[in-house]
């Protein structure tokens, strides 16, 4: 039988250094110090690349350098979440690739029919698509990385750990709508390079930061939510690759 409680303990101060500190350098600080890097590059050197390669290698950066800061500061809180998960891992892994998976894609079906019946976007469902997609074409092993290991590791970390634990023990609803919104939210900061995307992105996003919400507080082990994110992502790629 699982116990009530969840796996892992974040204390203030890193809750603290996650806020303050974290959430600004992923969000925006490290893009823009690495945007920044790749123009000098260009500008002032002779070297001369694809701009798409360049997006490519912007975004591992970026993701690398935010999961060794997030992975650093909640090592801990990670370990003994992997440790519950292990000790039901049958449970926890069949709750992942069954419920989870269905909460993911049944949430998903909504959000699309708000986007294309409400907010009237489908075609810029394809524009992000394809903008994906030219990534993939160039990069897939790097993309993949990014996209299955690296983005689900980090971003639960940061919207389940530190978003949904801070906000727990005042409300369970509060901690999952809170979370959720804020994963869909932060899609935003694309709206200096894609506007036409950002709204649909937010409400693609929020759904699906829902059932990861609701999966970690259903199995107490932010692993399942990793886990989800890690198929759902993978699943996004395959189809892109052989479809």
């Amino acid at each position: 039988m699982m116990t009530e409680s969840f796996a892992g303990k974040i204390n203030g101060k890193q809750k603290a250094i996650g806020f303050i500190l974290l959430f600004p350098l992923y969000l925006y600080v490290i893009p823009r110090f690495a945007n920044f890097g790749i123009y000098l590059l260009l500008k002032y050197t002779n070297i001369t690349r694809d701009t798409t390669i360049l997006g490519i290698y912007l975004n591992l950066i970026c993701s690398l350098l935010s999961f060794v800061l997030v992975v650093w500061l909640l090592k801990d809180f990670l370990i003994d979440n992997i440790k519950r998960f292990k000790e039901h891992f049958t449970d926890n892994f069949v709750y992942s690739i069954t419920i989870g998976i269905v909460m993911i894609y049944g949430i998903s079906i909504v959000a699309n029919m708000i986007i294309n019946f409400v907010l009237g976007g489908g075609s810029n469902d394809s524009a992000n698509q394809l903008l994906f997609e030219d990534y993939l074409n160039n990069g897939a092993l790097l993309m993949a990385f990014q996209s299955v290991v690296l983005a689900p590791i980090l971003e639960e970390l940061l919207f389940r750990g530190l978003v949904f634990r801070s906000l727990r023990d005042k409300s369970k609803w509060l901690a999952i709508f809170a979370s959720s919104f804020l994963f869909g939210f932060y899609t935003f900061i694309l709206l200096y390079l894609l506007p036409s995307i950002a709204t649909n992105l937010f409400v693609s996003y929020g759904g699906m930061g829902f059932a990861f919400s609701y999966a970690y507080e259903k199995r107490k082990t932010i692993c399942v939510p990793i886990l989800m994110h890690m198929i759902n992502n993978l699943v996004a790629i395959i189809l892109l690759v052989f479809m």
